[in-house]
């Protein structure tokens, strides 16, 4: 590469415009692309240029915007590939990186074809590109070594193509493209150390491939990189900050536009058509391209469009084992048996293909499996092989899915060796799992769990020619059992790709085996398709043991709410059995179908930074008439509309409706949804647990709500609206729940914490917290702006309240002042308060003296933190002559950062020796050093010490002080710290 100063030199000699002969090459190049990629549509292949749709889906990580009101998530943002590379909004066309993922068959190649294709047209990002240089990575994983030139120099071996040193001479005008970026089968190379800069450098084919995600290798250049879902976790590892895009699937208007453009008749297109959405396993799955494409060539060609049949259609497995059986239906000119044996032929090429890392295979590949050249040429191949680009005698597969899918035919059917079943298969099997991919995650395996159901054996048998491994299928399923108790297995297991497997199985009482042994299951990637939740749908709907799910995704794809009637095309006449049933629209549709099984244990669903829309209302609503599992409902950075509030909140009023928790954190609530759940508060005898967390409510929001809390029908017990109050508002709203405590005396527990409610607010609420009718136990009142004003009306309510248990005034600034006044009313005989939290109150040593008279008259106080307090060793001494008190019950001490030292300890250690209640002391975060955790060593060992969890700093520690340590450790062995 050149210096600076020499392309600065050079900028004039590298205009385009002054170097004709350069500009040939470009325009050259340009030429050889369009003649390349016109024939797309044409060529027997599933993406025909007029149904590739550039829409896709734009992928935020975070999936929050800062700007947005509460944090509330956005909705879906769609993106034109022509745009990708457009100038941002300072006019920028800087280096930039784009991912675009999906699903195998979803058509990420031939997206990438045709935008190579509309370039060289000169269609989209006119001059932002000099050279376009397409890398199909798998056809490269093989290689050994690699060097950054041999790819640019093998992109124009078909033409009489620029010199290297030209191309390279602006970096900034070259967009590579990595098409199929290797799914798993590589190592991350994380270590900046073995990537190259150097172009002509040659490397292992991964860490080229690293070296240029990582922008090691030409950091002015951009990047289109496509890949699966399972390959996007490594990248995530590798890139910094790239636009990530998801292919979407076909709609349902474009799905039946295909199968318009497929067929002659086009009322056998609508047969087919319509028979698959009948189910909704197989509606879903022809939503992908590529099984469109699969369905309609064997349809069209046998005019075999017979509802049921396509309705059986269920597992991913189900469409690629009709396809290849369909397929030697079709035979002519050779025997069944030929036929059968081509296809065996091709399953052990496609294993020893994938073990190697192999895509391209040449004549004698094929020839040594028992595929002669008569067989390559004949029609019957052409459904499965295709001619690799510019190779006359190299051959590949159609899609690369189908080499997976007949490398999982080949160890299903692979029965010639009878001690693969025998004590060495679980090792067998983990050699599997690792070569093609980590775990579940691999399409392959997910094919091979679907070709052991045990109703397709008579179909591999009559395609393939042979029969099912025996044991084999038994020994899948005990080695997967295996994997999900291994709790190290376990947790590098992702719950989507587990679910697949299972649900390409399709054997309801071995899924519900395997998700026993599940106690929660997370979904945390921003994006999630119909198929995924189909499968989740599958696995939960009848599991036995009670289930925590949570669902934490931004996008939910497919679940367009369109209307049906503009897809009819107007000159065709249909029969009434193909009229178009109504479609659910709701994106929580099949999750509530999952739901609604009778069977269904899920006991709590967290839906997180989930685009809700109305109708997402209306599903979950429908799910309380029947479930009787469903006891905690929460939504986290969740939309839900007024519309889809009210129609939750009517299936919340239904008799049959058990829940007792519902928590709205981060959510958008209006006054209107707040009177709608008022009249749930008012009628349901379930609901016992209501939270609000982060979610900003109006003062008028607040009046309706404790409306219904105030209703005698009103069951709650516990009420949190943590950061929930506007300052504005802090005050009223604390005059309406003063009003509640007043009148419903079944809320036990209120946490009003991070709300500026100020002296005046908790003064106006312990009105409310001193009448008799109030049987509030916990009051969580921390971070609430506070000094010790508000103390003297705290202390009223501890000096007479015989329910308060539980005071939080963690982070007020109520000073030793304030906890004098507390302390006064801890003093009083009715007092029955057994946890007092009051970390970072700005206290010091002086209000020692006034815990320690506390103490010598109190008898109910077990937990009391002091944490974060400049207490230091002086007033630690006065506390802890009151810890030594008789009448002293303490349990839990937490003194963590009280400027605490060695000096005392011997105070500390006195208490130890004579204090039989106390069981936590923690002492973290304080100058504590050898000498004085060896003197509370000695008064641990003691035998009328209790103490059972010790929290102390030991990185400082010397040996000798561990060695006691340890020496504790034998003699008490539940001790720990």
């Amino acid at each position: 590469m050149t210096s600076k100063q020499e392309r600065k030199d050079m900028e004039a000699a590298c205009s385009w415009s002054l170097l004709p002969r350069e500009k040939d090459y470009r325009e050259l190049y340009k030429k050889h692309l369009r003649e390349k990629y016109l024939t797309i549509g044409v060529d027997k292949c599933y993406h025909h240029c007029k149904h590739i749709k550039s829409r896709m889906l734009l992928v935020k990580e975070h999936a929050v915007s800062e700007k947005t009101p509460y944090g509330v998530p956005q909705q879906d943002h769609f993106l034109e590939i022509e745009h990708v590379f457009d100038p941002n909004e300072e006019g920028s066309s800087s280096s930039r990186t784009v991912v675009l993922q999906g699903y195998p068959g979803t058509g990420k190649t031939a997206l990438v074809h045709k935008f190579m294709f509309d370039w060289a047209s000169g269609m989209v990002t006119p001059g932002r590109f000099d050279f376009l240089i397409y890398v199909n990575c798998r056809e490269i994983s093989h290689t050994v070594m690699l060097s950054a030139a041999d790819l640019i120099s093998s992109a124009f071996q078909d033409i009489n193509g620029p010199k290297l040193d030209i191309i390279l001479t602006c970096p900034e005008k070259l967009l590579f493209i990595l098409d199929g970026f290797p799914e798993l089968q590589y190592p991350v190379c994380d270590q900046q150390g073995g990537l190259s800069a150097n172009p002509w450098e040659r490397k292992p084919v991964e860490t080229l491939l690293c070296s240029f995600v990582r922008k090691k290798l030409f950091p002015e250049s951009s990047l289109l990189i496509t890949a699966r879902f399972t390959a996007m976790r490594k990248l995530h590892s590798l890139l910094k900050q790239p636009i990530q895009a998801e292919i979407l699937w076909f709609t349902d208007a474009e799905k039946r536009a295909y199968f318009l453009s497929q067929f002659l008749d086009p009322n056998a297109a609508m047969e087919a058509f319509y028979g698959l959405r009948e189910s909704e396993g197989s509606d879903i799955l022809s939503s992908l391209p590529l099984v469109s494409w699969m369905l309609c060539s064997v349809l069209q060609s046998q005019g075999d469009g017979d509802s049921r049949l396509l309705r059986s259609l269920q597992t991913l497995t189900d469409m690629y084992l009709f396809y290849f059986s369909k397929c030697l239906k079709s035979l002519k000119g050779i025997s069944v048996w030929k036929g059968q044996s081509c296809l065996w032929g091709l399953c052990c090429l496609a294993a020893e293909g994938l073990q190697k890392h192999q895509v391209l295979f040449t004549v004698s590949d094929l020839r040594r499996h028992g595929v002669g050249v008569y067989d390559i040429n004949g029609p019957f191949l052409t459904h499965f092989l295709k001619k690799a680009e510019g190779c006359d005698n190299i051959y590949t597969f159609l899609h690369f899915s189908f080499q997976e899918f007949l490398t999982a035919v080949f160890y299903a059917l692979k029965n010639d060796n009878n001690c693969l079943f025998c004590d060495h298969m679980g090792k067998i099997w983990r050699e599997i799992f690792q070569q093609y991919g980590k775990g579940f995650s691999s399409l392959m395996i997910q094919f091979l769990f679907g070709l052991l159901h045990k109703g397709k054996e008579k179909t591999l048998e009559t395609t393939f020619g042979r029969k099912v491994s025996q044991g084999l299928r038994g020994e899948l399923l005990k080695w997967t059992e295996g994997e999900i108790k291994d709790e190290s297995s376990r947790l590098q297991i992702e719950s989507v790709d587990l679910f697949h497997c299972l649900y390409e199985m399709q054997e309801e009482e071995y899924a519900e085996k395997i998700i026993d042994n599940l106690q929660s299951i997370m979904f945390l990637q921003p994006t999630y398709t119909k198929m995924d939740l189909l499968a989740m749908s599958f696995c939960v709907k009848s599991s036995n043991s009670h289930l925590s799910v949570s669902l934490k995704c931004q996008h939910l794809l497919g679940f367009e709410e369109e209307d049906d009637s503009v897809f009819m095309p107007p000159t065709l006449t249909i029969s009434q059995s193909f009229q178009l049933c109504s479609l659910p629209v709701s994106r929580l549709h099949l999750l509530r179908q999952a739901l609604c099984n009778p069977y269904c244990k899920i006991k709590d669903l967290k839906l997180i930074f989930c685009h809700l829309t109305a109708s997402c209302g209306r599903d979950l609503s429908s799910v309380f008439e029947t479930n009787h599992s469903l006891t905690d409902l929460e939504f986290v950075k969740s939309t839900l509309e007024d519309s889809g509030v009210k129609q939750l909140c009517e299936g919340l009023k239904q008799p049959n409706c058990i829940l007792q928790a519902l928590r709205l954190n981060r959510c958008l609530i209006s006054p209107a949804s707040c009177g709608a759940l008022a009249a749930v508060l008012s009628t349901s005898q379930w609901l016992t647990d209501l939270e609000f967390t982060e979610t900003k409510l109006e003062a008028s929001a607040l009046k309706l709500l404790c409306e219904g809390l105030k209703d005698p029908g009103c069951k709650l017990q516990r009420l949190k609206l943590c950061d929930s109050l506007l300052p504005e508002s802090s005050e009223a709203v604390c005059n309406y729940l003063a009003s509640v405590l007043i009148c419903n005396p079944y809320l036990t527990e209120l946490d009003l914490s991070e709300n500026p409610l100020g002296d005046k607010g908790v003064k106006y609420l312990c009105e409310g917290l001193r009448h008799s009718n109030c049987h509030v136990e916990k009051l969580e009142l921390s971070e609430c702006s506070l000094s010790a004003t508000c103390c003297e009306s705290l202390a009223q309510i501890l000096s007479s309240s015989r329910t308060l248990t539980r005071l939080l005034l963690i982070n007020n600034k109520i000073g030793d002042l304030g906890l004098k006044l507390l302390c006064e009313g801890l003093k009083q005989p009715d007092c029955q308060l057994r946890d007092l939290a009051l970390w970072t109150c700005h206290l010091t040593g002086a209000c020692c003296q006034d815990l320690c008279n506390a103490l010598y008259t109190n008898e109910h106080l077990r937990d009391l933190d002091l944490s974060d307090n400049a207490l230091g060793d002086v007033g630690m001494q006065v506390l802890c002559e009151g810890l030594k008190y008789p009448c002293c019950k303490l349990q839990t001490l937490w003194l963590a950062e009280c400027d605490l030292t060695d000096v005392c300890c011997r105070a500390l250690a006195s208490v130890l020796y004579r204090n039989e209640n106390l069981m936590l002391l923690d002492l973290s975060g304080n100058d504590v050093k050898d000498f004085g955790v060896q003197m509370l060593c000695d008064a641990l060992i003691y035998p009328t010490c209790k103490l059972q969890t010790f929290y102390i700093d030991v990185d400082h520690l010397h040996e000798d002080t561990f060695r006691k340590l340890e020496t504790l450790k034998m003699i008490k062995p539940g001790i720990n710290w």
